[in-house]
């Protein structure tokens, strides 16, 4: 899989913020996080030896249809071509070690699992939730979002425009955790009922 950027927002589910002591921002935080950390299902998240603590961290993402630059979040509804999910894999020792900065610890090879599913549009009441040993970790609502997905895409319009097949990943709720070799992290998207929409399984090796 290729994609030619991965736009990834953080803290934008309020229990997350203040579960890692971080401020709830006022407007969408966002960074980039690196092409070639995409993996697919059933492929290995490989621990780096630089890090001593890897976090998963469950999200939805969308894949945008149309250029959009400096659009309204109307607009930005409107370019979103599919939703899938995937695994914003981080070295959580490293990102305070760098003072809170994202690219090194969300850039590792295999730190973004992404699904192949694609889905044109999600019913209301979605949810994100995430498993590690079949153990539940991770459940937010996507109406729990601080900002809507329209809201969000607007944001990062203003500053960079986003292209066909670009994916912009929505943010995780509480309940990251550590990761260590052995481990089975699942990603599931399931409806208002808890029907399953959408599943990602990658095993967790050593370096």
């Amino acid at each position: 899989m290729h994609f030619n950027k991965i736009v990834c927002l953080g803290r934008s589910f309020r229990d997350h913020a203040v579960e890692l002591g971080n401020a709830v921002p006022e407007s969408p935080l966002f960074f980039l996080k690196a092409p070639s950390a995409v993996i697919g299902p059933g492929e290995a998240i490989r621990l780096p030896r630089q890090s001593a603590l890897v976090h998963h961290e469950a999200e939805v993402a969308v894949i945008i249809a149309t250029r959009l630059s400096h659009c309204t979040p109307a607009e930005a509804e409107a370019g979103i071509g599919a939703w899938t999910v995937l695994n914003d894999v981080t070295a959580r020792d490293l990102q305070q070690a760098d003072n809170g900065r994202f690219t090194r610890a969300k850039g590792f090879d295999t730190f973004c699992p992404m699904s192949d599913v694609r889905l044109p549009t999600l019913p209301d009441g979605c949810r994100i939730q995430g498993f590690v040993n079949g153990q539940q970790r991770q459940n937010g609502a996507l109406s729990d979002l601080l900002w809507t997905p329209g809201q969000a895409l607007a944001a990062v319009s203003r500053v960079m425009s986003l292209l066909p097949g670009d994916v912009v990943s929505l943010g995780t709720p509480a309940g990251v955790g550590p990761l260590v070799a052995g481990d089975t992290v699942e990603v599931r998207l399931v409806d208002a009922e808890g029907n399953l929409l959408i599943s990602l399984i990658n095993p967790v090796v050593g370096p």
